[in-house]
Parts: structure tokens; C-alpha cells; sequence
């Protein structure tokens, strides 16, 4: 494995030094004289100090997977990404101006284009991620209990606290949403940390106004186990997760660890379902289905949080329909989008079909809400931190 991981960042070095040399030659002829001069300066001296920093951080002597300070692995990642797009470019118009006579036209096209994804990027560090979009999704079921119509299910997931700033906004923001919803439910999907619990110390305040009063649940994601980093012993990893566990409790929730639970309004009753966390490789498989289900009735109404959508897609999809919705997080919608004609659209549809948004097959539903924090790089381009409130509808049925 680190075999690979280190051919990969030879590769990224490799690459980056041909866009960052066709970046140089394409902005060269912009400059005469003096600014020449000043330009090559410039740009030499950044391009190596940035190849150096990235050496320092990736390579030796530190390894991000030793990392516990990701303050400064998140902020130099944007400075990095920001540096790499908005160059590219400039270096593709660089290589497309070399069949063209008009080449200044294409130079300067390359600088607007240039400008308007550095500002996209940089806006999307500063003030997107810290807004929040409420989606509100109604669902009808014909065999809903008739207790249970217009139930309000508010659920938000990947909140990955050691990404936030103790000062953000944003957890203040749901609690303030969640007051004016009112719901019936909140269940939280997942991914509290990035990988150690004491990223939890004094948050508690902000997450009991979200949770007071409420009946709340939760599940693991795939970096509450904190597999993402190097343990000096195998018990250490043991005792973080266990406190990542018991925090859930301080927070307001009740862990659901391939576990069930019935929930209750009035005479009806519908089937709560969390299990662990289920992903592809190489994204661990703890989850557990068939001992979350003990004792559920088949005809029972089901709701089933799954951190990782990979699972519905692997396990429930063409082969639970009794499992009425799905809840899931995990992919944040890989904090970019995009609208073409207005529909949204993430490049993690590249990796996998759902998401972000509401899925069915059949008789069952799949939503994949798309986060509240952010991982890899504190940005959110136009995919926004998503607080989502789904109303279970009883369908009418004839007779009725």
C-alpha cells in the first residue's frame, strides 16, 4: 500500500511540474521588460516553495496519516487545489494557442477562465461552507401506520468536527432550523470525527440545543472508527472508539450498533434500523443486517440508517423492499457541484451513481444527504452543508 501511495505522489509531482512549466511558458509573453523579470521571480520562487511544502507534508518527514493538527493538511490541500485548477487552464489554452494565430484571444479567454475558478474556490473556502440548504422531501407509503402520517424525520450527517473551527456558524444554524421545524425524529447518519474523540471536547452546549427534547439516533461512519490513522497500539484505537461511542450519549443520541429500535406514536408503531458501516473496498464492512433486523416483523414499516449508500446499493436495492427508506451519508457530494441546465451534479456521480439526493428502486427509498462538514479541503462549492427533513406521508388507500 505504500508502495502505491508513494508512486501516486511521484505522479502528482510529475504532472504538476509539466502544468506548472506550460503555465510559466503561457504567461511569459504576457510580461515585458522588467515585469518579465519580476514575473520569473515570482513564480519560480512560489512554484518552489509550494513543491517543497508538499514534500514536507506528504512525503517526509511527515505522512498524513500521522497527522492529529489537520488545520494545516485541510488549508494548504486548498492552496494546493486552487494553485493546480487555476493553472490548468492556462496550460491547456497554452497547448491550444500553439495551432491557432490568434493566440492572445485564447491567452487571455485562459486568464478569465482562470480568475473565475479561483474565485469559485476561494469563495467556497471563505463563505460556502459555511451555508446551509434545507431539503424538504415528502414520501408516501401505503403501508404506513396511520400514526405516522406526516411524521418529520430531520437528518443530518458527516459532521466530521475536527474540520470545524470551534467558532463555525454552521452547527448553530441547525439548531436553529431544527427549533423551527419541530420535527418528530432527528437521526444523524455518521462520521462525527475525522478519527480521534477528544475532536468532540466542547461541543457538547451546541449539540444539546439541536438534540433537547427530541428523540435522536445515530451510527457510525467510516472515520468514527478511526482506521484513517497510525496507532501506536492496537488498544489506543480500542479506547478512542469507545469514547467516540460514549460521546454519542453527551450529544444526545442513542447509538445504534446493528441494532433496532421501535419507535411509537400513538397505537402504531414503525422499526428503526442502524448497522455499521458498509462500503466497497476499501472502506471497511462492519455492518450487520440480518442481527439489526432480530426480532423486527417482516411486515413491519422499516427505516434503515447506513452511513455508506454503497450498502443500499449492494444489499437492499433488487433485494429488500420491506426496508420501506434508507438514510445515508458518506460521499458530501464531493463538496463540489455544478448545475447544468439547472440539475445538479457532482463529479462523485463518477464513482458512484447515488450521490447525493433522493433514490428508489422499486417499493424502496434511498436519500443521501450530502453533510454537514467537510473532509480533505474545508471548501464547499455550490453543494452546500444539507440539513435534510423528510415527512412520511400514509398513501391513500382505496376504501379509505
Amino acid at each position: 500500500m505504500r508502495s502505491v501511495q508513494s508512486l501516486f505522489l511521484v505522479f502528482f509531482i510529475i504532472i504538476y511540474l509539466i502544468i506548472n512549466f506550460g503555465t510559466y511558458i503561457s504567461l511569459l509573453k504576457l510580461f515585458k521588460g522588467q515585469a518579465k523579470r519580476y514575473f520569473k521571480y515570482f513564480f519560480i520562487t512560489y512554484s518552489l516553495l509550494l513543491i517543497l511544502a508538499f514534500t514536507y507534508f506528504y512525503i517526509y518527514p511527515n505522512k498524513p496519516r500521522e497527522a492529529s493538527n489537520y488545520g494545516f493538511y485541510f488549508y494548504f490541500n486548498a492552496i494546493l487545489f486552487i494553485d493546480f485548477f487555476v493553472k490548468l487552464p492556462l496550460f491547456i489554452t497554452g497547448i491550444i494557442a500553439l495551432f491557432f494565430k490568434k493566440k492572445q484571444i485564447i491567452k487571455f479567454s485562459s486568464l478569465i477562465i482562470a480568475a473565475g475558478v479561483g474565485f469559485s474556490m476561494v469563495y467556497g473556502l471563505t463563505v460556502g461552507n459555511k451555508s446551509l440548504k434545507i431539503s424538504h422531501i415528502e414520501l408516501d407509503f401505503p403501508d404506513l401506520p396511520e400514526g405516522f402520517n406526516n411524521y418529520k424525520i430531520a437528518q443530518i450527517s458527516d459532521i466530521h468536527l475536527g474540520s470545524f473551527k470551534k467558532s463555525n456558524p454552521l452547527l448553530k444554524k441547525v439548531a436553529n432550523e431544527v427549533k423551527n421545524i419541530a420535527p418528530d425524529l432527528i437521526l444523524f447518519t455518521g462520521d462525527l470525527v475525522n478519527n480521534f474523540a477528544y475532536e468532540i471536547d466542547g461541543w457538547e452546549p451546541v449539540f444539546n440545543e439541536i438534540t433537547s427534547n427530541i428523540q435522536c439516533y445515530s451510527i457510525l461512519g467510516n472515520h468514527d472508527y478511526g482506521d484513517y490513522t497510525r496507532w501506536n497500539s492496537e488498544n489506543k484505537k480500542v479506547e478512542n472508539l469507545k469514547q467516540v461511542i460514549d460521546s454519542h450519549s453527551k450529544l444526545g443520541f442513542h447509538i445504534l450498533r446493528n441494532q433496532n429500535v421501535t419507535l411509537k406514536s400513538g397505537n402504531d408503531s414503525i422499526f428503526l434500523i442502524g448497522v455499521e458501516n458498509w462500503g466497497h473496498a476499501p472502506f471497511p464492512q462492519y455492518a450487520d443486517l440480518n442481527k439489526a433486523l432480530e426480532n423486527v416483523p417482516e411486515t413491519g414499516f422499516k427505516v434503515l440508517m447506513s452511513h455508506d449508500p454503497a450498502h443500499w446499493e449492494s444489499r437492499i436495492s433488487g433485494q429488500r423492499e420491506d426496508i420501506a427508506l434508507t438514510l445515508s451519508g458518506h460521499t458530501h457530494g464531493l463538496q463540489m457541484g455544478f448545475k447544468p441546465a439547472g440539475i445538479p451534479f457532482s463529479l462523485s456521480y463518477l464513482t458512484r451513481i447515488n450521490w447525493g439526493g433522493l433514490y428508489t428502486d422499486g417499493k424502496t427509498f434511498l436519500y443521501v444527504n450530502t453533510g454537514l462538514g467537510t473532509v480533505g479541503i474545508p471548501w464547499r462549492i455550490d453543494m452546500p452543508a444539507e440539513l435534510t427533513v423528510i415527512t412520511l406521508k400514509r398513501s391513500k388507500i382505496d376504501g379509505e
